[in-house]
């Protein structure tokens, strides 16, 4: 509702999702993203309040009014909220026309580890259960993980951070403020949430290929992984798990200009 402010954009109705994972205890990612989950970046407390309705009764009053196949969901996040919504309203899975997700590490470039265990994304482990039930759905996806988010020249740099904090807008100090502790404690920044979005903004600077995909649960050590089946030898018909789109390239440079304009222009 801060951020909401920050834009001008009252119109964005925020609704209250799910707290914690499907069947696990919650995991938190406050010691990066800090207390106030916004970098600690001391936002004005907003003015506005959350929908009457929750983020499940939202979405499928979203997909009621729109047609079918016909409405895109960006997660950036673990897929709890889209679990629970796959599950309670089970007809729901052929009215969303695509799933866009930030999560997994699929092996399909070198960078495609995990970053919360050795196999494991934070996002997919956070609630790998929700995931199974969401990769299991039916519903089409796209995949952005850390095989393409974690490239080093995917990433922002000292360099580019420094132009974001000589643009005088409101956005660009706001995201200036998110990126301080973080860029100079690391000096580069991996851009997960807005990689994933800029996907549907501008598709053409992304690759995506095809993968069977599955999720583990139940593992002691490898909770939360993505286990694409990348075997060659294989025919698809026996290759494991569901059909996914998985980013395996981007245009580096569009994409951090596509970025770098939204911040500094806004």
């Amino acid at each position: 509702m801060r951020v909401v402010d920050l834009l001008n954009r009252r119109d964005v109705p925020v609704a209250r999702g799910l707290g914690n994972p499907l069947v696990r205890d919650p995991v938190r990612a406050t010691s990066f993203h800090g207390k106030d989950g916004l970098g600690d970046s001391n936002l004005p407390v907003s003015r506005i309040r959350p929908t009457e309705k929750s983020a499940l009764d939202t979405i499928s009053n979203e997909l009621a009014i729109s047609k079918h196949r016909d409405l895109t969901i960006i997660c950036t996040g673990p897929l709890t909220n889209i679990a629970a919504l796959l599950t309670g309203f089970p007809e729901s899975a052929k009215m969303i026309k695509e799933l866009v997700i930030m999560g997994g590490a699929y092996g399909v470039t070198e960078y495609g580890v995990g970053n919360v265990t050795p196999v494991a994304e934070f996002n997919l482990y956070a609630d790998p259960e929700a995931a199974k039930i969401v990769f299991e759905s039916g519903v089409p996806i796209e995949a952005v993980g850390l095989d393409v988010t974690m490239i080093p020249k995917n990433q922002l740099t000292l360099r580019e951070y420094a132009g974001i904090q000589k643009s005088k807008g409101r956005v660009a100090a706001f995201a200036a403020e998110i990126l301080n502790k973080n860029i100079h404690k690391h000096g580069i920044f991996a851009l997960h949430d807005p990689m994933t979005v800029a996907a549907k903004v501008k598709p053409s600077l992304f690759e995506f290929a095809i993968y069977k995909v599955q999720v583990e649960t139940r593992g002691e050590i490898t909770s939360g992984m993505t286990v694409a089946d990348r075997r060659e030898s294989l025919s698809e018909s026996k290759m494991q798990g569901e059909k996914m789109m998985i980013c395996k390239n981007v245009n580096s440079r569009g994409f951090k200009q596509l970025l770098l304009d939204r911040l500094t222009n806004a």
